[in-house]
């Protein structure tokens, strides 16, 4: 199978870090798509080269983060299509295991990962969120009460599902087992590109970090019949840094209610 990688970035500055985790896939990749945006291209371009890469560079003169994933999407060929960010770093057999997890789920869609905080500094892991005591209880004991499933999700509950209210939740089974479950997290997401010809990233002009944007990609997914795994014995190691996601509260927020309406939007289109 060939695997075309997606990934954008803003500054480039964590690239090379990834690009070396890269070059040291047992398995190849065979195409790396970097959508480029205030970066150094020509920089860029020599650390391909150093490192013996199959990069493809675009880069983005407009729009924002989903703008940049759907350029890399649309110019991505191979036949098993991975997202990352460009501040983590795959262990060795990260594309292997994406491929062997397409090979022996053959009518999935998309499996998702999960990441692991890695200090720079330091050079130690550290504990994510959903690795808390308190964030695993109230995901077994409070949320299946509170924040139960879309009815059109009811087997996705054990991982990432959205709400009646269309909110995102994420089940018990995060981040420790397999479950069906919606796209994770984007910085460790993998299609069966076959399935994802006419699956496209929300564009909106008031989307610029877009939370749950691989949540509505895969949501696309499932309206049309397939499913996705959550499997968690593929993990990237995250960089930790200051999150890009944070800014003025009021413009989250807002951003928040544009996922809401366009979730809606596609249920209601399907329906």
């Amino acid at each position: 199978m060939k695997v075309s990688i997606v990934v954008p970035s803003k500054g480039c500055k964590y690239l090379e870090y990834l690009l070396w985790g890269l070059r040291e896939q047992v398995v190849k990749p065979y195409e790396i798509v970097l959508v480029l945006r205030e970066c150094d291209v020509k920089a860029v371009e020599n650390l391909c080269r150093r490192y013996s890469l199959p990069c493809i560079i675009i880069e983005q003169q407009s729009g924002f983060f989903t703008h940049a994933l759907n350029l890399g999407k649309k110019e991505a060929s191979g036949d098993i299509t991975i997202f990352t960010d460009d501040d983590a770093i795959p262990l060795s057999k990260w594309v292997e295991r994406h491929v062997r997890q397409h090979t022996t789920y053959r009518d999935i869609a998309g499996v998702s990962s999960r990441d692991v905080y890695l200090d720079l500094k330091s050079m130690n892991i550290k504990p994510t969120p959903d690795d808390e005591i308190t964030t695993k209880l109230y995901r077994w004991f409070i949320r299946p009460w509170l924040e139960q499933p879309h009815p059109l999700l009811k087997k996705y509950k054990l991982g990432v599902y959205l709400t009646k209210s269309l909110n995102l939740a994420h089940g018990p089974y995060i981040p420790d087992k397999i479950c069906y479950s919606l796209p994770f997290r984007g910085v460790n997401i993998c299609f069966n590109t076959s399935y994802i010809y006419d699956i496209w990233f929300p564009e909106h002009k008031l989307l610029k970090r877009a939370p749950g944007n691989e949540q509505y990609f895969g949501l696309q997914l499932v309206l049309k019949g397939f499913d996705t795994l959550y499997i968690p014995n593929n993990p990237v190691l995250h960089i930790m840094r200051q999150s890009l996601s944070r800014g003025n509260r009021d413009e989250i927020c807002t951003e928040f209610r544009v996922m809401r309406s366009l979730y809606a939007g596609l249920i209601a289109r399907y329906s």
